[in-house]
């Protein structure tokens, strides 16, 4: 079946990347035994509680319900559909328009991972207090998508018929096909989309201190967002909501551990002549 076929490539890279991670695991019981108390912080599944609590916060609750609506404002109205126009007939779009967009989370979300296990062979905390956020956001968000996709199962833009047919765009029901639970893997939300935003979200709330520098993975996220609209991967709708949900896991699981780590190193206060105290900030990079 077409649409089966479709999905092996994902499978097999989603595979490859779970191989990874169990990996990632057995180095970190390895070596949890000769940890350094300061990297008690640092492992994917710590302050997993400080998550859930900052995600019940009213942000991340009107994200999530902004992403859970989107899809029934934008799909029974049609404007998933012209939307869709807009960017295979006016703009240039085209199916599978380029890889770029499909592979770059596999590709960061390995390079993560095997980035993890070289600072818990190194006993690098201050590498680890940066990888760990973004970790566990994007499996969680993973986990969170994986869920929605097969529950809500809804239907592909192309509905798994041949990207290249003439009538592929003269299909607008297909906007407002849903299939709970009878689809396998559907299209709502954009899981490529969520995880990339996850990950930006991660990285800036858990280094509030670099500034405008924290942003720096949102440009990736929007270049993926983007790639998976103009590419006909997705429709409109499942790119917002991914993004919304992306924003709202990976905020507050970065928040999290900007609360419980903070800027890594010792920062050492004395008093000084003539009144007054200095302070003086020793880290290791």
């Amino acid at each position: 079946m077409r649409f089966a076929g479709r999905y092996r490539g994902h499978c097999a890279r989603s595979g490859r990347v779970f191989g990874l991670g169990l990996v990632l695991v057995w180095l970190t019981r390895v070596g949890s035994a000769q940890a350094d108390p300061a990297c008690s912080e640092t492992k994917p599944w710590s302050r997993l509680g400080s998550s859930a609590r900052n995600f019940a916060r009213p942000v991340p609750l009107t994200l999530t319900t902004v992403a859970v609506l989107t899809p029934f404002v934008l799909s029974p109205t049609g404007a998933d559909h012209q939307l869709r126009l807009v960017a295979q007939r006016d703009l240039f779009g085209r199916p599978r328009l380029e890889p770029v967009s499909v592979w770059t989370p596999y590709v960061l979300g390995s390079g993560l991972l095997i980035g993890y296990g070289v600072s818990l062979a190194t006993g690098s905390c201050a590498a680890q207090r940066v990888l760990v956020p973004i970790l566990q956001a994007g499996v969680l968000t993973y986990g969170v998508v994986g869920v929605l996709k097969i529950g809500v199962g809804r239907q592909w833009p192309n509905g798994g018929s041949d990207p290249n047919a003439p009538d592929r765009l003269a299909h607008p029901e297909r906007a407002h096909d849903y299939a709970p639970f009878q689809r396998g893997v559907g299209a709502w939300p954009s899981g490529h989309t969520a995880v990339m935003f996850a990950g930006a979200a991660a990285f800036r709330a858990s280094n509030p201190e670099l500034g405008i520098v924290s942003f720096l993975g949102y440009p990736l996220a929007i270049g993926v967002a983007g790639g998976m609209w103009l590419g006909d991967h997705h429709w409109a709708s499942d790119i917002v909501s991914g993004a919304l949900l992306g924003e709202a896991i990976g905020g507050s699981v970065g928040k999290s551990f900007s609360d419980a780590v903070g800027v890594p190193g010792t920062v050492l206060v004395s008093p000084i002549q003539g009144g007054g105290f200095g302070a003086q900030w020793f880290t290791l990079w």
